[in-house]
């Protein structure tokens, strides 16, 4: 097995443990059991349990991030209509909002509270500077707030992980939610020009003292 393959199964290891049993369950014993290799070979790879809980973590997040963005969009405004769409989509589906709510409310000592944290807080630092393109490009009001509404975004998307993680997908991820973002959008979208009734643009009001 090539360290690289050791690497993968390890993880996936992990994954399978907290996914069905949480973290707890995921003993350095019951990972080697799962690979099928000794606890001691376990630590030619990672340094120690935690290594293996953040390294399973990350993989499972760049996964989900890969399903979110699997599009292409035009500009900032479609790009966030894009990802909130697909989040409600994908949701109903992901493994992520087990195993990070399993991280999160891991004990204090492991140190996976300040991970998932740190990978909460970048998902929004990327939300605000797709804010901040869009304010650049003209799609988005340029009195925006780029972390307000993207703080927002993030709410909404804890909103669904919760109704995922307790069972009221029903209730929330069949239109409540999807509102939720559409307000959202609504709310920062630049406004198009005022047209006239046969579709041409409306004329400016002269300045006054000019014609």
């Amino acid at each position: 097995m090539t360290d690289e393959e050791k690497h993968r199964r390890i993880v996936d290891a992990v994954l399978s443990l907290v996914g069905k049993h949480g973290v707890q369950w995921a003993t350095t014993a019951r990972i080697a059991a799962t690979v099928g290799v000794s606890e001691p070979t376990l630590y030619r790879t990672f340094r120690n349990r935690k290594e293996m809980l953040l390294a399973a973590a990350d993989k499972i997040w760049e996964q989900r991030h890969t399903e979110l963005e699997s599009f292409e969009s035009s500009d900032a405004m479609d790009f966030l209509r894009k990802i909130c769409a697909s989040h409600t989509t994908g949701i109903r589906n992901t493994r992520v909002v087990r195993f990070i709510t399993e991280l999160a409310v891991s004990h204090p000592g492991d140190g996976l509270r300040e991970h998932i944290r740190d990978l909460q807080f970048d998902n929004v630092k990327r939300l605000a500077g797709v804010i901040d393109q869009g304010k650049a490009e003209g799609s988005i009001r340029c009195e925006v707030d780029p972390w307000e509404v993207a703080w927002r975004i993030q709410t909404v998307y804890w909103l669904e992980a919760m109704a995922r993680l307790h069972g009221l997908e029903e209730h929330v991820l069949t239109g409540f939610s999807s509102r939720r973002f559409q307000a959202i959008l609504d709310d920062i979208a630049a406004q198009p020009p005022a047209t006239r009734p046969d579709g041409g643009s409306r004329p400016q009001a002269a300045e006054p003292g000019r014609e």
